[in-house]
């Protein structure tokens, strides 16, 4: 009958989806507004928000919202899967990075659960073009590997997704060949630039030795012209003396000669004063020559000094790169170590602001596991030998959750808590409900194992419930991150009214996850504080 029903309204389905893409938007919102059953709501919220993607970017991602949230409601896998890519792509174009890479990663952990291919490449292929437009090329680079890793992961089921990954192959390859180009590159700059140096001291050495011959050659000729003017000053004075021994000599009759010797003093005075220039002459030459000395000293000490201050930075640099290879190792470990104790963005929050200010999810999924008979096992356990079989088991809980991308909360304990639906984590109940039936299966292969060689053994009660909750982190000093809200009273509730061995549900996580598991409804329970309470059970993962 359920099978009947599905086909006939598929078959409904398929002139309405005809009939909304001929449509205009502002009939498909005149139809939107008397629409009154779910499924049409959500099928014109899709078709709208897609024709208004271009135009009206912050429209279509809250129309895109609205659908999903309306196919989740309903169990329409690929309408919910497609409708937050969609709003992804809203997003995008309104340039809002941060919501886009969400929903492209909303879309991608939905579309990868519910083995939608095509719509899993186009969410991947959101989430790298966010990172390119942030000029996030080590962010790009891990969703093309990871688009790789997902085509071969579910290869041969399709020639285009061959040919994707083939494409993608070779864009790594390229961006490894650019990454050894560049590396190249920078090696190449390196012995230019020691080449540069070299050539620079080699022709500022040149110049200095150049300057100090020009200098050597101009002191030689400047002393063979003083050398000139000295042995002229000699033949001047030579003559001076020969005209005085002429003039003692002289009678009465050669006085009148008196002018020929005014003559001859006059040119004496003549020749002294260029033997007084060429003397000045040849100072200023010397000291011009000290000058260039001093000069070509202080041009070979400044380029010593560049050299040495060159080598000191250089030196520098290097272990200044050394430590900082050092800090980013510590610093990764610490992050790594944060990342184990919380989600995330919580993380990062918490090393930004030094704070994480409370958050309220309104769809997060609780999960309650607990031991029974705990005080019974202690007792026959010695204290080593308990913490080692509760170790074993929270590992291996810690191990399932983590392949469905939930946050463990805390132990209490012989007391298991976790949740989905936090931060940017996969918000799936179906999920949560899967990871129960395989912790489940776990104790029950460790009690056989452990009932062979007559050891104590742990059985559990698991409770799931999905509803808001209110996240944070607590202290200063050993802080811890962790959940408030009935909701989680609600999970706790689920476990204790749950049979050893079974996986106890409530309503409104029922109705998120039906559609993919077998049911046992076990009617209206009393539950401590809440009244009666809708249950169900899980007895098996629906086979199609």
């Amino acid at each position: 009958m359920t099978h009947h029903f599905v086909f006939v309204v598929l078959l409904s389905a398929l002139p309405l989806s005809g009939a909304l893409h001929a449509q205009s938007v502002a009939e498909l919102e005149a139809r939107l507004r008397k629409a009154s059953a779910k499924s049409e709501q959500m099928n014109l919220y899709f078709e709208i928000s897609k024709k208004i993607v271009g135009s009206n970017a912050a429209k279509a991602a809250d129309y895109a919202i609205k659908a999903s949230d309306l196919a989740v409601q309903l169990g329409e896998k690929r309408t919910a899967a497609e409708a937050t890519c969609l709003a992804a792509d809203a997003y995008y174009r309104k340039r809002d990075n941060k919501n886009a890479s969400a929903k492209a990663l909303e879309a991608w952990n939905m579309a990868r659960n519910y083995g939608l291919r095509d719509v899993a490449l186009d969410a991947v292929g959101k989430l790298e073009e966010v990172a390119t437009r942030e000029g996030n090329t080590a962010e790009a680079l891990k969703w093309s590997r990871e688009t790789v890793s997902y085509l071969k992961g579910t290869g041969g089921r399709a020639v285009a997704g061959t040919d994707a990954s083939r494409k993608l192959e070779t864009r790594l390859a390229e961006l490894e060949a650019e990454n050894r180009r560049l590396r190249e590159e920078i090696a190449g700059l390196t012995g230019q630039s020691q080449t540069l140096e070299t050539n620079v001291r080699q022709e500022t050495e040149a110049q200095i030795k150049e300057i100090q011959e020009k200098s050597q050659e101009e002191m030689v000729r400047r002393d063979e012209e003083i050398s000139k003017i000295k042995q002229e000053k000699d033949q001047v004075d030579s003559l001076a003396r020969v005209k005085d021994r002429l003039v003692a000599s002289l009678t009465k009759e050669q006085i009148a000669a008196k002018l020929v010797q005014s003559q001859l003093a006059e040119a004496v005075q003549t020749e002294k004063a260029k033997v007084a220039e060429s003397e000045v002459a040849r100072q200023k030459s010397e000291n011009m020559r000290n000058v260039l000395a001093l000069l070509s000293g202080i041009v070979l000490l400044l380029a010593l000094l560049f050299y040495f201050r060159f080598r000191a930075k250089r030196r520098t640099a290097n272990a200044l790169a050394e430590k900082n290879v050092i800090i980013e190792a510590e610093q990764q470990k610490i992050d790594a170590l944060l990342l184990n104790i919380l989600p995330p963005a919580i993380a990062n929050e918490l090393k930004a602001r030094n704070k994480v200010a409370a958050r309220q999810y309104p769809k997060a999924t609780v999960m309650f596991i607990d031991f029974k008979g705990f005080t019974k096992v202690a007792e026959n356990l010695s204290p080593e030998g308990l913490v080692e079989l509760l170790d074993y088991c929270f590992t291996n809980f810690d191990r399932i959750i983590s392949r469905y991308n939930i946050e463990k909360i805390k132990t209490v304990g012989d007391a298991y808590i976790c949740a989905s639906g936090l931060s940017d984590k996969n918000a799936s109940p179906s999920d949560m409900v899967r990871a129960a039936l395989e912790i489940q299966d776990f104790l029950l292969h460790t009690r056989a194992a452990r009932m062979d060689k007559n050891l104590p053994f742990f059985e559990a009660r698991v409770g799931i419930h999905t509803g808001p909750v209110v996240a944070g982190v607590v202290g200063e000093k050993k802080f811890a991150y962790d959940i408030w809200g009935d909701t989680v009273n609600t999970a706790a509730r689920m476990e204790e009214a749950c049979d050893t061995g079974r996986v106890n549900v409530s309503e409104d996580a029922y109705w998120l996850a039906k559609y993919e598991f077998e049911w046992e409804f076990r009617g209206k329970i009393a539950a401590k504080n809440k009244g009666l309470m809708d249950m169900y059970y899980v007895t098996a993962i629906k086979q199609y």
